[in-house]
């Protein structure tokens, strides 16, 4: 989990910003439905990322599109990201993003992946919180 803070929010299921890491982010609130643990506007919070791939990536695009070796997000408008990051485990495939991981960008087994830079589209970037 991050510290993060609430910026703004539509509602629930619906598009809010938050901001953590000196960096505002747009994201799905799936943090509004429950009462008990919904910050308030410019209240700190824990945060916990769930980033939903949802795209069918070409292999060679997701190996090919970081050659910079880059490490975090690009936003693509709503609560769409290109991520960039490396792949830290396989058997899942983990990418760091900086952030946080992902898992399941790709499928594979071979430990070869590890170090790899790649950059792949974050469909929808939303996530939990838990007040302090």
């Amino acid at each position: 989990m991050i510290r993060a803070r609430l910026i703004s929010t539509e509602g629930p299921y619906l598009e809010a910003v938050i901001e953590t890491c000196g960096q505002r982010l747009h994201i799905m609130d799936e943090f509004s439905v429950c009462e008990d643990t919904c910050p308030r506007i410019n209240e700190d919070f824990e945060f916990e990322f769930y980033p939903f791939l949802g795209e069918n990536e070409e292999w060679e695009a997701i190996f090919a599109g970081n050659p910079a070796e880059h490490i975090g997000l690009e936003h693509l408008g709503g609560w769409r990201y290109r991520a960039f990051g490396k792949v830290i485990g396989v058997n899942p495939v983990v990418v760091d993003c900086g952030l946080f991981t992902v898992e399941d960008v790709v499928s594979s087994s071979d430990a070869r992946l590890v170090g790899e830079s790649v950059a792949f589209i974050i469909s929808r970037l939303g996530g939990y919180a838990c007040k302090t």
